[in-house]
């Protein structure tokens, strides 16, 4: 949790702590000050003492974080990059003039979102002009390990993103179920095929409709491509009779902010045999993995039950055969949060020894791929680590297979 940061330094040691969201928007930054600044400098002393340096065209903003403030000027930037000759060195000049003045001289988080190339620079030219700064490389940052666990304002906001993503799939079900069905073919009204494309239009309506976007695109995949786990689909694919219809979708505040993530998988019309007992193998793991989910026990020892089940219904996992492309092939799940993807994971190696904790948000998302097959089932949904240890499910949407148009 974000008051967890001090104790974090004080445990490995850190002089302070620098953010640095260099001319875009930084989960890292919005986290420690709680403001969507795209240029600034936020220092945070091992004693408490924070001093945030900021673009003035953003002013307001800095102003409401709550810490001492200054602008770019004030810190003569533009003499910085005149003398300097690079950003990254000019920044380096900042950030080590800034740190020296707050009493940080010594190991420090460096964290943000920045060009890899610029980022070693700024490092490099730090530690010449510092020799007592260094960088502290342990995995995860301290951030990432603070935002595993999550403050109520944080979970509120992740039951908002989620209760958007519950609406859109109930949209697309509602929507699903007024199409007619024309030969193979389903159309809305005698118009044109609907195509996958038709689909995510109407999520992305219900996303706007909650003050929502996407980062990056949601999975709308039918068929062969419901098989490979992170195929997007194809929009201009006319929908389909009778094959696995994957929607993986995991919108997040407008502008940044925390996100939510939900997979549903669906048939229109009856389902063939196959595909329905594979989805019936997928929501056997899903029910067993929520109904052991424990706080105090090891991550990873929920994918192992997962895997147990999976390799006892005939289904190659990434344990049984490393590596595989068909069967279980990927992790059980992962956490939310100011990121689609971020720590913990429900998975990993043995020395992966991660435990489930209060405060965590996590995603459940057993599923089964067969693309030769033209087969792929995946269901998903987020769940709370509450603080008495038990779990409330923010995604509560049906887990029905068939979506029977009109007819």
């Amino acid at each position: 949790m974000r008051k967890d940061l001090d104790v974090l330094m004080r445990e490995r040691n850190l002089a302070g702590l620098v953010v640095f969201a260099y001319d875009r928007y930084s989960p890292a930054m919005y986290y420690a000050i709680g403001q969507k600044l795209h240029y600034g400098l936020y220092f945070r002393a091992a004693d408490g003492r924070a001093h945030l340096v900021h673009d003035p065209m953003e002013r307001d903003q800095a102003a409401a974080a709550g810490c001492d403030i200054s602008g770019f000027p004030q810190h003569r930037l533009s003499s910085l990059l005149e003398t300097e000759g690079t950003p990254a060195r000019a920044y380096a000049k900042l950030i080590v003039d800034v740190c020296l003045s707050l009493g940080i001289a010594g190991p420090i988080a460096l964290l943000g979102d920045m060009p890899a190339t610029f980022a070693l620079a700024l490092a490099e030219r730090i530690r010449e002009l510092e020799p007592r700064l260094t960088m502290d490389l342990t995995h995860p940052d301290l951030i990432a390990l603070a935002r595993s666990t999550k403050e109520p304002g944080e979970v509120n906001a992740i039951r908002r993103a989620s209760q958007g993503a519950v609406a859109a799939l109930d949209r697309v079900v509602a929507y699903i179920r007024s199409l007619r069905v024309d030969g193979s073919t389903l159309r809305m009204n005698g118009g044109p095929p609907i195509t996958l494309g038709d689909v995510r239009r109407e999520i992305h309506q219900e996303f706007l409709a909650h003050g929502l976007a996407e980062e990056g695109e949601s999975i709308v995949s039918q068929g062969r491509d419901a098989g490979v786990p992170h195929n997007r689909g194809n929009d201009q694919e006319p929908l389909k009779l009778g094959t696995p219809l994957l929607i993986d979708i995991f919108p997040g505040e407008a502008g940044g902010g925390y996100f939510s993530d939900m997979t549903r998988t669906y048939c229109i019309g009856p389902a063939p045999k196959e595909l329905r007992e594979l989805y019936d193998h997928v929501h056997d793991a899903f029910s067993l993995a929520m109904s052991k989910l424990e706080a105090g026990r090891p991550c990873r020892s929920f994918q192992e039950l997962v895997y147990d089940r999976f390799e006892a219904l005939g289904h190659p996992t990434q344990r049984s055969k490393p590596g595989t492309e068909e069967g279980y092939v990927h992790g059980l799940g992962h956490g939310v949060g100011l990121s689609v993807h971020e720590a913990p994971r429900l998975g990993g190696p043995p020395s992966y020894t991660q435990t489930l904790e209060p405060g965590m948000v996590i995603t459940v998302e057993p599923g089964l791929y067969y693309p030769d097959r033209g087969l792929g089932a995946r269901i998903e949904d987020l769940v709370f680590v509450r603080e008495d240890g038990t779990m409330e499910n923010l995604t509560p949407a049906p887990y029905e297979l068939e979506i029977h148009p009109r007819g």
